[in-house]
């Protein structure tokens, strides 16, 4: 008889484990739930962000390659002009119509006639002697060069600002 009425309360008891454990189980399966919805949301909010910044670096990539290009081509620019006025001079001395001179002291150059002495005291008021054409092509061509060197430097300086102006963005992003 006992067993008779303890058959109820074990059944009232399996009926509570059961009830807990769905219980325990749905409340697992909820916070499990509520895991992954956060993990899902931070996993888009950090996809998000990295395309951003990408994005970001996308832009800063393009300005500094069109800054680098607009650089080469002012570079290549001006070794054209100095290639010109290279060849500018050297065929204007080459046909007469410009004479490269330097000064020279006036006791070494005398005037041989007195038309040529325009100061009548026997010194020209300006002495010069004029280049030579072997000395005209060397020192035109060093002025050049000069001249190329110092595109070459405008080159690189702008080619370290371009690299500056990316390195500050990346780093401030």
């Amino acid at each position: 008889m006992i067993a008779r009425q303890l058959i109820p309360a074990i059944i009232l008891l399996a009926l509570l484990g059961l009830s807990h454990g769905l219980a325990y189980w749905s409340g697992q399966s909820a916070e499990r739930q509520d895991q992954q919805l956060a993990a899902v949301t931070r996993e888009r909010d950090d996809n998000a962000a990295i395309n951003d910044l990408q994005q970001q670096l996308r832009r800063a990539e393009t300005a500094a390659a069109s800054r680098l290009l607009t650089a080469e081509t002012r570079y290549q620019k001006g070794l054209a002009d100095v290639q010109a006025q290279k060849d500018r001079i050297l065929a204007a001395h080459t046909a007469g119509t410009a004479r490269l001179s330097v000064p020279v002291k006036a006791a070494s150059c005398t005037a041989t006639s007195p038309a040529a002495n325009l100061a009548g005291d026997g010194a020209d008021p300006a002495p010069r002697a004029e280049l030579s054409d072997t000395a005209v092509g060397f020192l035109v061509g060093l002025a050049a060069e000069a001249d190329a060197v110092a595109v070459e430097l405008n080159r690189c300086a702008a080619r370290v600002e371009v690299n500056e102006r990316l390195l500050i963005k990346e780093e401030g992003s």
